[in-house]
């Protein structure tokens, strides 16, 4: 009887230690979840003012920040925006120069050059209205320039010292309303005489004879005739249009000028005088 009781007393308390052990286990399990849960609860809500403190102190952050570093970016974009100025100006001189060089070079092709001396000049002022052309230049008596003397250009005849002091030169463009040279059309004997009308109008000839074989395309040069104005040869212009009107005593013959009337910033002066 004794042993029963015993026996039924051990099994309680085994029933009991095991129940209590998995109390014991799902109380701390419980507890875990309990206090998972609270974070979670503490999260959410602390989560979206933590949020809105930092999305009102990032700008204030990044003001501060910006105030600081201000004066580096300033420096920054003055030193970016010279650096491109001076790439501008490197660019736009160089082109400058290369249109130099090529006028200069130009000068040196033209072939009745060739037997003449001639006084480079770079061109310091351009005077144009309606009727005249004039440009100044900075060589005068002191580098051998005289009144009379030819001037040319890019191509051909640019025009006639009518000033010279000692170190600068007033030249008559081709152009010019008064600017008159003997001419003669290629290797022929058609000769006449050609006449600026103003700097923004064709070079003309007048007193050929009417109906004489004058073409399109043709070039036309000083003749150099006894007591001319220019020696010969010098290339004024090419034919652009050539008629007779009914009952005309001369041709009405228009030329475009031989010279880059457009770019004169370099000229030479033919060191060659008309004969009194």
């Amino acid at each position: 009887m004794a042993t029963r009781r015993t026996r039924r007393s051990i099994t309680t308390f085994t029933v009991l230690a095991i129940v209590s052990i998995c109390l014991i286990a799902f109380s701390g399990q419980a507890t875990s979840s309990v206090t998972s849960g609270i974070r979670s609860i503490g999260s959410a809500i602390v989560s979206p003012v933590v949020a809105v403190v930092d999305a009102v102190a990032r700008p204030i952050g990044n003001l501060f920040a910006g105030a600081l570093n201000y004066s580096s970016v300033t420096e920054e974009n003055a030193r970016l925006r010279a650096d491109i100025g001076r790439l501008e100006m490197s660019r736009s001189s160089a082109s400058f120069e290369q249109r130099q060089l090529r006028e200069v070079a130009a000068l040196q092709n033209v072939p009745y050059l060739s037997s003449l001396s001639t006084v480079t000049a770079a061109t310091t002022a351009i005077r144009r209205s309606n009727f005249a052309a004039t440009i100044q230049i900075n060589k005068g008596t002191s580098s051998g320039v005289a009144v009379g003397m030819p001037v040319v250009g890019n191509g051909g005849l640019v025009g006639q010292v009518t000033a010279a002091g000692k170190s600068t030169a007033t030249v008559r463009l081709v152009t010019d309303g008064e600017t008159r040279v003997g001419a003669v059309f290629g290797r022929t004997t058609n000769y006449g005489v050609v006449a600026g009308a103003g700097a923004t109008r064709s070079l003309s000839v007048n007193y050929v004879p009417p109906h004489t074989s004058i073409r399109v395309g043709q070039d036309v040069f000083t003749n150099g005739l006894d007591g001319a104005q220019f020696p010969a040869g010098i290339p004024i212009g090419r034919v652009t249009a050539a008629s007779t009107p009914p009952n005309s005593l001369s041709m009405d013959i228009d030329l475009s000028p031989a010279a880059d009337m457009s770019h004169l910033d370099f000229v030479d002066v033919v060191l060659w005088e008309p004969t009194p």
